[in-house]
């Protein structure tokens, strides 16, 4: 995460195409004994605002060798390719040239003027909680960003669970911990949180939530991605490898979908919140616990359905097949403030539920702010997840 800077400094407006040429032949030395595979600072870099995009971007050399920008609306870092004069997004192949549409201008053939802003760039970037950790990977060739929770319960001494939190399409790590903040909870419940970084690879942060094909939004391996990190996290974590959970807004609700179908021999349960399952989704081979908040008034992925998705209803009933639970549900009529709730749960023969669903009258596209008999959504998405592992439903949740 990066610290805010202040929004009022003292401006020194200076030409970006004089900038760059300066950057580099004042950091040219790098530091031959750092790995190639950290970052190598030099002094004080500046953060630097660009009144043309209205946006803080910020310089830091790499012991690669190369020059890197960040660019703090898009949450990526763009490396300077100096036989091109163009910058290129570490997270996608596009160069970004005055040849291409408007949204992929070349910075160097644009007139900008920057303004300079000294900041103590000797400190790590991390989030407003010291103990969120911004972290990234290498998977498939591109750098991958995540925030990880460590809860102030957490010894090292037993293992704990896991659980992923996906943004919606278009959304970021960051604005979706401050909408869907279940760090309190991790507390009190003792497990890891991690909100992962989707790819800009398409220009727009999502998650690839099918197959590969004409449904995807790009070519990114977030399958992948998400295995690499279970296996990162692990490595440094006690991470109880049968409770692993994956809930998500929106597009990330579909790629919990996804996830269940495609990784249920390490997904326990999987969560969705005014998201919905793509047709075709794969089938999974292990049972997987759902729990599903849906508002009717979503417009944007309805209900109901819609091209390409299957509706509220369908979705539940696959599910609920999936886990071997009868596909009617006992439903109650329940309250949230001024919106009525419908609970409907899907239990099996032994009385297992395998699926649960908040039917929120007149709830929309958003994470819905439920209060049911004094739980939230987070809560309830949590509750319904410690009653399951890889092995089915646990006694003493």
């Amino acid at each position: 995460m990066l610290i805010c800077p202040d929004k009022n400094p003292t401006k020194k407006t200076i030409k970006m195409r004089f900038f760059v040429p300066l950057i580099f032949l004042s950091f040219f030395k790098l530091n031959a004994a750092e790995s190639t595979s950290s970052w190598n600072w030099h002094q004080q870099f500046p953060w630097v605002y660009s009144e043309a995009e209205s946006d803080w971007h910020y310089w830091r050399a790499g012991a690669d060798g190369q020059f890197y920008l960040w660019k703090d609306k898009d949450q990526t870092w763009y490396r300077f390719d100096t036989t091109k004069s163009v910058w290129i997004s570490t997270l996608w192949d596009s160069y970004f040239s005055s040849s291409d549409s408007s949204s992929n201008k070349d910075d160097s053939s644009e007139n900008y003027s920057w303004s300079w802003y000294d900041k103590d760039s000797s400190k790590e970037q991390t989030s407003d909680t010291s103990d969120t950790l911004s972290l990234s990977l290498s998977h498939d060739g591109l750098i991958r960003e995540y925030l990880l929770y460590v809860p102030s319960s957490y010894s090292g001494s037993t293992q704990v669970p896991l659980l992923f939190n996906f943004h919606g399409f278009g959304g970021t790590s960051s604005s979706h911990l401050s909408s869907a903040d279940m760090r309190s909870l991790a507390d009190e419940e003792n497990f890891i949180l991690v909100y992962p970084q989707g790819s800009l690879i398409s220009g727009s942060p999502h998650w690839n939530s099918s197959l590969p094909g004409g449904d995807n939004k790009s070519t990114a391996d977030d399958i992948g991605f998400v295995d690499a990190m279970i296996s990162s996290i692990s490595s440094t974590y006690q991470i109880d490898p049968n409770r692993i959970y994956a809930c998500g807004y929106s597009n990330g609700g579909m790629m919990s979908y996804f996830l269940a179908g495609s990784m249920s021999d390490k997904i326990a349960a999987i969560g969705s919140m005014s998201g919905t399952m793509l047709e075709g989704n794969p089938t999974p081979a292990n049972p997987v616990a759902m729990i599903n908040i849906h508002g009717t008034n979503d417009s944007d992925l309805p209900y109901s359905g819609g091209d390409g998705s299957t509706s509220t209803v369908d979705t539940l009933t696959y599910w609920a097949e999936q886990n071997g639970a009868s596909t009617i549900p006992v439903v109650n009529n329940l309250s949230s403030g001024s919106l009525s709730v419908e609970k409907s749960i899907y239990s099996d023969s032994n009385g297992t539920t395998w699926v649960e669903h908040y039917k929120v009258n007149g709830g929309g596209h958003v994470w819905i702010d439920l209060d049911i008999n004094g739980s939230n959504a987070n809560q309830l998405i949590w509750d319904f997840f410690k009653k399951h592992d890889l092995n089915g439903p646990l006694t003493n949740p």
